[in-house]
């Protein structure tokens, strides 16, 4: 993948604005990665160092291992697969958080969420709502030292906009979850107008950021079958991920660009440059294949509701903020249907 390069300008007299781009050091670099991703030491099909060796050779530079309450080792994978500025294996774990609801189908609500690169392990408590689920184990999580990451909020429908209100600015949160059982696009029960209606993740990220509620949203695989990678019915390795903005390929340096929301996600699309600043949005999409390519490109750019902004063809795609959009993000698509996301410019 080609590594974007990130303007961004910061304008005294703009309007107050507050985004993932801040004014950058003199030497950033872009790196993709994954932060969800089992091994044989939970429920995925593979040991460690298989699943790490997937990544490397595909070209990510970084890699979660996210296993269920368990911190896997990566000190003995970085010796072995690891390299400086090359690749990177970093500890994380999943908070298998289930909570009992009587009204659900199930009989009970998952609220997992991810915490990356923590010193020791959080169990999961099992009580109360979603939402006193979240607000304990991301404060448990914090205090763990690692960075949480709201996982697959539609799996099983469980999680509904009201419960993550409450969560703090710049959580992250899986805006697009690779594994095939996660319902990425919502829906209904019925054809009834009054049938009971469940976003999509984007349009949850909207809801959410139109009540002003800051979070970045994240592309992860969630993988868990290795042995399979060519099956589309399997939660397999290389579906969605982040593209971070870091001065390093280290474990401090990635966890504090994903904090500050220093990335984009992507099943597919790879931005050459992109710029945010409180003048507007400006990409360009990186090549994508030899000179027989024929790939097309949309972007649209996405306010306040949800409500498209401007819609743009074409590698390249600007757009000059007005002032009273709420937010603006980019949304990108290719003609084979992969798509990119940035983050949001939140203007206040």
């Amino acid at each position: 993948m080609r590594t974007p390069a990130l303007l961004f300008v910061a304008l005294l007299a703009a309007p107050t604005l507050s985004t993932a781009q801040s004014a950058p050091p003199a030497a950033l670099h872009w790196y993709r990665g994954n932060t969800h991703a089992h091994t044989l030491n939970s429920d995925g099909d593979s040991p460690p160092a298989e699943v790490a060796r997937w990544y490397r050779d595909q070209g990510y530079r970084f890699l979660f291992i996210t296993d269920h309450e368990k911190i896997t080792d990566v000190a003995p994978l970085n010796a072995s697969l690891g390299a400086p500025n090359a690749f990177l294996v970093i500890p994380g774990q999943e908070v298998t958080e289930i909570l009992p609801d009587p009204t659900h189908p199930d009989g009970r609500r998952q609220a997992h969420v991810n915490s990356l690169a923590p010193a020791r392990v959080v169990m999961p408590q099992r009580r109360g709502s979603v939402a006193e689920s979240y607000g304990r184990n991301l404060a448990a999580i914090g205090a763990a030292g690692g960075l949480p990451q709201v996982n697959h909020p539609n799996w099983r429908w469980s999680v509904r906009p009201a419960d993550m209100l409450a969560l703090p600015d710049s959580t992250l949160f899986e805006l697009w979850n690779g594994h095939p059982g996660i319902n990425n696009l919502g829906g209904a029960t019925g054809d009834a107008a009054d049938s009971p209606r469940a976003l999509s993740t984007e349009a949850l990220w909207d809801t959410l950021l139109t009540r002003g509620k800051l979070l970045w949203g994240v592309g992860s695989d969630d993988s868990h079958t290795f042995t399979q990678p060519w099956n589309p019915g399997v939660a397999r390795p290389g579906q969605a991920w982040v593209v971070v903005r870091a001065e390093s390929l280290s474990a401090p340096a990635i966890v504090a660009a994903l904090h500050r929301g220093e990335f984009y996600a992507s099943t597919g699309v790879a931005l050459g440059e992109y710029r945010a600043d409180a003048r507007g949005v400006a990409l360009t999409i990186a090549p994508t294949g030899g000179p027989r390519d024929d790939t097309r490109f949309t972007t649209e750019f996405v306010g306040r509701g949800g409500r498209v902004l401007s819609v743009v063809h074409g590698r390249e795609a600007r757009y000059q903020i007005k002032g009273d959009e709420g937010y603006v993000r980019a949304r990108i698509m290719d003609s084979h249907g992969h798509r990119a996301w940035t983050q949001p410019v939140m203007l206040r």
